[in-house]
Parts: structure tokens; sequence; C-alpha cells
């Protein structure tokens, strides 16, 4: 009886045994390699792309370097990062995709464009690639029929669009302009935009992406004399685009930035530029003011970070980091914790759990919706000199389930066209019209042609 039990307690070790050999073994059906690419425009836009990249990179290094209950990816499994430049192209964007499908990737971050982006799409979604984008904007890219496996850490220009349509709606405006890039980025905002506003649009200009003459564009909106121009471009088509509005004089109306110009890149080279844009009014995500963007921050101009392949910025050079590198960042802790959910690199699985996924980043905090997106809050700002003032925001309220414009109140706000507006209850008002000179002027302005005129008459005489 007692080798029985003896015979039977052994048995149960041995079967204890080989259970906690087999749970230990299957604690992780990740590779112990996961294949992260990354794609940046490093060379064409050297004042963005390699501060992305060096976000991206970043990440990768903590995410692999943490112990202990804080890590995320099972200690076997490490990030593999192959970093690819799209060339500021949608046929950069194709290659790049294509030689990260070549090597194997299991999910891609990037890219910046969002017509570079959806071409990437394109190469990666038959391959049941998860996409995940830190900058791409295009309300086009909403559209889960064409890009299933795409999500992004980035508001979409629907929300940026509306903020801006109200906007206009606060100020009265009943006739405007538009121009932007033809590409789906610059026409995708214009679209929104023009579905939320129910003013006139005299005219709705496009020119292609990288152009340097903009002029039969720039003057058809002189021609057709609007209250305002809503211009969606990055900063290098907008710089062309203002240096032409300031050569025809008709950067003396309202511009309203969006957030692809309304960055210090835009005018930085160019002081016909930085002109033009003086007292123009628009749009820029809202700062990050979070713990997590605090850490970002003190990470990044840590001597530490020196081993990347930048950063190109210092704290001691006084040079701030892309506003686009945090995304950049979020999006690879984001993907890793949803490779940890889902404990599988393939796509369909990936691409669930990831839906899923919060993160307190340093973008804010990130929070899917239906659409695999984050929902966008906006400042309203005005450039003054170098320094973009907010003068209210775009966000969803307390209690309320859309957003709306909450604008600041204030007894003077002077547009680029010299008219005056104050602000209170979220109500602006005209104070003074466009072109009105300051009190008394005119009267004595007619003083003083009169006078020569009857100057001229008695000489004649």
């Amino acid at each position: 009886m007692k080798r029985q039990k003896l015979t039977l307690l052994l048995l149960a070790v041995m079967v204890l045994s080989v259970m906690t050999f087999e749970t230990k073994a299957k604690t992780s059906a990740l590779p112990a390699e996961v294949r992260v690419g990354g794609v940046f425009p490093i060379v064409q836009r050297p004042d963005a792309g390699p501060d992305r990249r060096d976000g991206f990179l970043l990440a990768i290094a903590e995410i692999n370097n943490q112990s202990g209950p804080s890590r995320i990816l099972p200690e076997e499994t490490t990030l593999l990062p192959n970093v690819q430049d799209d060339d500021n192209s949608a046929a950069g964007g194709t290659a790049a995709a294509q030689t990260l499908i070549s090597w194997g990737a299991d999910i891609v971050i990037g890219s910046s464009g969002s017509s570079v982006s959806a071409a990437m799409a394109t190469e990666l979604t038959p391959q049941k690639i998860v996409q995940i984008s830190y900058a791409s904007s295009s309300p086009a890219l909403s559209d889960r029929t064409l890009y299933p496996y795409f999500m992004r850490v980035a508001a979409s220009d629907a929300d940026q669009g509306k903020a801006i349509a109200d906007l206009v709606e606060k100020f009265g405006w009943e006739t405007g302009a538009t121009i932007s890039t033809s590409d789906s980025y610059g026409t995708g905002l214009i679209d929104i935009f023009d579905q939320n506003w129910d003013g006139t649009i005299a005219t709705a200009q496009q020119f292609d992406a990288g152009a340097t003459d903009v002029s039969s564009q720039v003057q058809a909106i002189k021609d057709a004399d609007p209250e305002f121009v809503v211009g969606n471009f990055i900063d290098v088509d907008a710089a062309t685009c203002m240096k032409k509005a300031h050569e025809l004089g008709i950067d003396n109306i309202p511009w309203l930035m969006t957030d692809g110009w309304s960055t210090t890149a835009t005018f930085a080279t160019d002081d016909d530029v930085k002109s033009a844009m003086q007292m123009q009014i628009g749009t820029t995500p809202a700062p990050i003011t979070a713990a997590g963007y605090q850490t970002f921050n003190d990470t990044w101009y840590d001597a530490a970070s020196a081993w990347l392949e930048g950063p190109a910025r210092s704290q001691g050079g006084g040079a701030h980091f892309n506003s686009y590198a945090p995304f950049a960042y979020d999006a690879v802790y984001v993907a890793a914790k949803g490779l940890a959910a889902a404990d599988s690199v393939d796509g369909d699985d990936l691409l669930a759990a990831l839906y899923d996924v919060t993160h307190p980043g340093a973008s804010g905090n990130i929070v899917f919706n239906a659409l695999g997106e984050v929902v966008g809050r906006y400042d309203y700002v005005q450039l003054e000199d170098e320094t973009y003032t907010s003068f209210g925001t775009y966000d969803i309220p307390s209690g309320a389930t859309t957003a709306s414009p909450i604008l600041d109140d204030t007894d003077l706000l002077e547009l680029a066209d010299g008219s005056e507006w104050s602000i209170a209850d979220n109500v602006v008002t005209l104070e003074k019209e466009a072109g009105a000179g300051a009190p008394g002027f005119g009267y004595l302005s007619l003083l003083f042609v009169g006078g020569v005129l009857v100057i001229i008459r008695k000489r004649r005489k």
C-alpha cells in the first residue's frame, strides 16, 4: 500500500514537472525578435524626419531594456528595428514597404505624409501587416475598407477641418477661398471644411506638393477677393505659397493655418514668409503637458541618448525636437502593448488587440476609437513675431460627446487685415473693420488732399 502511494506521489510530481516545463516553454508565442519597421522622410525633410526616427529608436531601446514587472514584452522577446527613408513621396513609401516586407516585418510604424502612408498600406495590407502612423492625418485614411490594417496615434484632419469651419463661423465670414496641395493630405481637410461650413467658397485652388511656382493659384485667390483664405499643406509648400501671397500683396487678409504649417519651420529661412504670416490665425495640436511628455523631454536631452542616430537637436543649442517625435515614440509603445496582449504577430490577432490598447504617452493619453484613431484636440493660435499665441481650444467639453470651439475672453484680437475683434462668453464681436484707420485719420487725409487741390488750382489760375 505504501509502495502504491509512493508510486502515485512520484507520478504526480512527474506530471507537475512536465506541466511546469510546458508552461514555461509556452509563456509566449511571440518570436525572440519581433521585427518592427520604421518609415520616415529623413533626407527630404531634415527638419522633421530625423527627429521622428530618433523618437522611434528611443522607444525601441527603452522597451528592450525594461525589466521586472514594468516590462511590457516577455523577457525572451525583443524588438528589432529597421529604419527606411521614404523620400517624402508615395513612390518612396512603396519602396520602403516592399523592403520591409522582404525583410519580414511583423509591424510597421509610419509614415508622415498621408499619400506616403496610403502607398505603404497598398503594399502592407495584402500581407496583413499592421501599420501605425505617427503623423498622417488625411481623412481618406479612415476608410477601413481600403485600409483595414491602418491605425494612427495622430488625429485625423476630419477633426481639424471641423475646428477651422467652427472658427470661421465664429467670425461670421461669408465668402472665403481655399488652397492646398493636390494630394490626399492637402485636399482631405479642405473637403471636411467645405462640408461643415455654410458660406461661399469663391475659389478652391490646388497645386502639386513641392511645386516652386504657385503664381496662377495665388493670383486666382487675389482676383476672387475673399474675406479669408484656408490653406492646408506642409511647411515647405506653405512657405512657397505665402511668399507668393506676399509678392502679390494678399497677405493682408486673414489666412487660416492648419497644423501642417503653423510651425516656426515654415518661416525660419525666409523673412518675406515670416512677414506674410504675421497676425495670421489657425490651429495647432494642443500643447502636451502630461507627465509622459515631460519624461520624454527629459530623456531626449539626456546625454545618455547620444548613441542614437541623433538626436540632431540639443538642449544646449536651444533647438526643440520636432513636434511629432513624441508621436513616433508613442506608436512603438502602442505596438509593444498590442504585441504583448495578442501574444502573436498574426496580423488579425494583433490588430484586434491594438484597438483595445490604452497608453499614457508622451503625446497625451492614447485611447482608440472605432476606427483605430485618436480624437484630435487643437489650440486656436495667432502668430506674433515668432511665437504662436493661443486664444482658444477645440476640445470635447466635460459631459459632451462632440468637440466645439472654446475661445478665450479678450478685449482685442487684431487680424492681418487690420480688423479688431473682442471675445466674450465664446462670442466674437467686430470692433473695427478691416482697413479702418485710427480715429480722425480719414478726415485729416481729406483735409490734406483738399488743401493740395486748392494750391494746385490757384497755381493754374
